[in-house]
């Protein structure tokens, strides 16, 4: 709660952010129908042909190949040979944008290839790759782009630590892409969590469990009472009391779930940054190839839907995703690397080596870690995405030039061909694509499907989010409670506008799903923005875990569990807010609100919602999305619009698109407001600490009251304010209901 004079001194010492721009993966884009649906569009395929040693094979025709869906064999509709492919110079090409509708079938027609540039993009993961590993990188790129010299190649240089930069935009200039690459391996990883950090973590881990559980150095199972062998030298220390021996297990499994957390927060950085590149390369021609040198990460299923959302992107816009690990071979995997190798049968010998984690609070027994070795691979994820983008992995070689050439020519030399999907269902599910050639001995790659996602720029649907939509709109999912909502439409620091949304429900109402010693529940909310005509313009998906000790189950479940997240928004227009709260086990919470916004056609400017809040703290505001912190002030947003006569009101919102006053250059915003209960106005209270702020813009201003609801009787009250642009003689009216309990 704010006083009048902390409510002064948060105000007065504010400083005028810097609009920063930031680029939009969401557009606008109407629809006639209220429900997503599929465009008339072809699926494009590009395919790269080798023989068995990995020479591409030139020559082949649309007749050699056979393409399915989900089993089902599709009809070839467009063709285009590989660039080393000889072809009649009279004959047109029979090509088939993705976004248009399909082409009647087609006899194969070949001519000379209209060659799109080459856009090779090179993404160094400077957060978790060791410095050597970094230099070595670089030295293959430049390597390979001398001895190419870059004949027809664009080359664009990306680097990853805490957050995506770019080094290098596309150039075709041998010079500056070397001193780029020279600059990037000089630099040390400034990332949240390295590979040795990792690896010394885990030595920690297993140094608590050989100290909590002595017995595990002979090979038992945490827990068991192994006898020492006659004279007891050499045998395992005593182990400690029961009481030490759980506190360990405490501290042990707080170590654990920091080690998880940073594999799941490392996976999401590089998948979120590969999909913002593909979301930007989608206009761009031909295919595009992304290379990503990392030492890579565990397998990370709370990173699941992240991953699939990349390869959905990618696959849309034409990008194929090649990985190359720099890490090379490792010799020996307890004393030689930094790190254990990723074979199978030297994660199987680990898995009985000594120290090794055993049972739980520290791992598995060695059966337990050899029945699951093969499902922990630390390149597992990026494997996958390289292969479903039709790109490769690349690892455990120590000569990364030959690898990098492989790229390069994959760039050059490949098939196209398209078909039209005989089912066209937006039901967010993957679809499998297989290809298979005439000709023996033969291999191909591909990408391996697609998920059925809606089309064009109207909204940036993840696989996830697609499908929960469709679920929903079929009736083959039916969420089973509605949870509280709260929501409002505000100005953010960089001249946007975003809809904060905390959406509430009962612990009682959240399954918990068994971990160790502890219980977990991972949950997604999804929010949908529609317009007045129920098309959507804008989705946001986020991702959480609880984590919970079994003996707070109870206290939890009677527990308010609040989740937060926010919508970015293209335009100050009404918008019902759809959330979709996805719980273990499947279960679905859903509800609706609107967030309603006065029409600014008369007044030519535009009057954010009220929010209401009973709190505000000093803050750091690093994201200019967020449009609850600004200046150097956080808002609460409240669970709801209840509050206690001791509370002092705080009142915010924003105008925007105001004239400029000819002589001063800046807007001039006029403020009035009125209090009812039932109708009739309440003369007792009034605003205190108006504040009238610049906004982020210069036809900004941002708007803060402040009402002590002390002298107001319990009941439910309407706050108006009427909004005037004083250059244009023009107003606006909006309104917030609150309750005093």
């Amino acid at each position: 709660m704010l006083r009048q004079r902390k409510l002064v001194q948060l105000f007065g010492v504010m400083a005028l952010l810097a609009c920063l721009g930031l680029p939009h993966l969401l557009a606008q884009e109407k629809s006639d129908e209220k429900t997503i649906r599929a465009k008339s569009s072809n699926v494009v395929i590009d395919l790269i042909v080798t023989d068995r040693h990995g020479r591409h094979m030139p020559g082949l025709s649309a007749t050699d190949f056979t393409v399915y869906e989900d089993g089902v064999p599709q009809k070839i509709v467009s063709f285009t040979p590989s660039a080393n492919t000889p072809s009649p110079a009279a004959t047109p090409p029979a090509t088939t944008a993705p976004e248009q509708s399909p082409k009647p079938a087609q006899t194969q027609t070949v001519s000379d290839a209209t060659h799109d540039p080459h856009l090779l993009t090179i993404v160094l993961d400077l957060a978790d790759n060791r410095l050597s590993n970094t230099k070595s990188s670089s030295e293959a790129v430049l390597k390979y782009l001398d001895k190419s010299a870059m004949n027809g190649e664009y080359v664009a240089i990306y680097y990853i630590d805490k957050s995506l930069h770019m080094a290098l935009p596309f150039t075709n200039d041998l010079t500056q892409a070397r001193e780029t690459l020279n600059r990037l391996q000089e630099r040390n990883p400034v990332g949240g969590f390295s590979g040795s950090e990792r690896t010394n973590t885990q030595e920690e881990i297993n140094e608590l469990v050989r100290l909590a559980h002595p017995e595990t150095q002979l090979g038992a199972v945490a827990g068991e009472v192994t006898q020492a062998s006659s004279g007891g030298s050499n045998g395992p220390q005593a182990p400690p009391s029961n009481n030490m021996s759980a506190l360990l297990d405490r501290q042990i499994d707080s170590m654990r779930q920091y080690l998880s957390m940073q594999n799941t927060f490392q996976a999401r950085a590089v998948f979120t940054a590969l999909r913002a590149m593909c979301f930007a390369y989608r206009d761009l021609p031909g295919r595009k190839n992304v290379v990503l040198f990392s030492e890579g990460f565990l397998n990370s299923d709370d990173a699941r839907p992240e991953m699939e959302a990349v390869a959905e992107a990618a696959n849309r816009a034409n990008v194929a995703i090649y990985v190359i690990d720099p890490e090379g071979i490792e010799i020996n995997p307890y004393g030689g690397g930094t790190r254990p190798t990723d074979t199978m049968a030297a994660r199987i010998a680990e898995a009985g080596a000594p120290g090794a984690r055993v049972a739980q609070h520290g791992g598995e027994t060695k059966f337990d870690r050899i029945k699951t070795v093969g499902n922990i691979s630390r390149g597992d994820q990026l494997e996958w995405l390289a292969e479903t983008t039709g790109g490769l992995m690349v690892k455990r070689t120590n000569d990364l030039l030959p690898a990098f050439a492989k790229v390069l020519d994959d760039s050059r030399d490949y098939y196209t061909l398209a078909y039209s999907p005989q089912k066209s269902e937006v039901d967010g599910k993957f679809h499998a694509i297989k290809v298979e050639v005439s000709q023996h001995g033969l291999q191909l790659r591909y990408r391996k499907g697609y998920w059925a996602v809606p089309t064009g720029q109207a909204v940036a649907l993840s696989p996830l989010a697609a499908q929960l939509i469709a679920g929903l709109h079929s009736g083959s999912l039916r969420p089973s409670s509605a949870p509280e909502i709260q929501a409002q439409l505000l100005l953010t620091s960089n001249g946007q506008f975003s809809a904060p949304v905390s959406v509430s429900l009962p612990g009682n109402k959240i399954p918990l799903e068994k971990e160790g010693d502890n219980l977990k529940a991972a949950m997604t909310l999804l929010l949908i923005a529609r317009d007045g005509q129920g098309n959507i313009v804008s989705a946001a998906q986020r991702a959480w875990n609880v984590h919970i000790p079994s003996k707070d189950r109870g206290s939890f479940e009677k527990s308010m569990v609040t989740v937060r997240s926010q919508v970015p928004l293209a335009e100050l227009q009404t918008v019902s807010i759809d959330a979709i709260l996805q719980l273990p086990e499947n279960i679905l919470s859903r509800v609706v609100t609107t967030i309603r916004i006065p029409d600014s056609d008369k007044s030519a400017f535009g009057l954010t919602s009220i929010l209401l809040s009973d709190r505000a703290e000093q803050a750091t505001c690093s994201d200019p999305s967020d449009s609850l912190c600004f200046m150097n002030v956080r808002l609460n947003q409240p669970l709801n619009d209840k509050f206690s006569k001791s509370s002092r009101l705080i009142v915010y919102f924003a105008a925007k698109n105001l004239s400029l006053d000819p002589q001063t250059k800046k807007p001039r915003l006029g403020a009035a407001f009125s209090l009812k209960s039932n109708g009739a106005l309440v003369k007792t209270a009034s605003a205190e600490n108006l504040q009238s702020l610049p906004g982020p813009g210069p036809d900004s201003v941002l708007v803060l009251a402040e009402y002590d609801l002390k002298s107001l009787s319990p009941g439910t009250y309407t706050l108006q304010v009427t909004a005037s642009d004083l250059v244009k003689k023009t107003s606006l009216q909006q309104q917030s209901e609150f309750v005093i309990e």
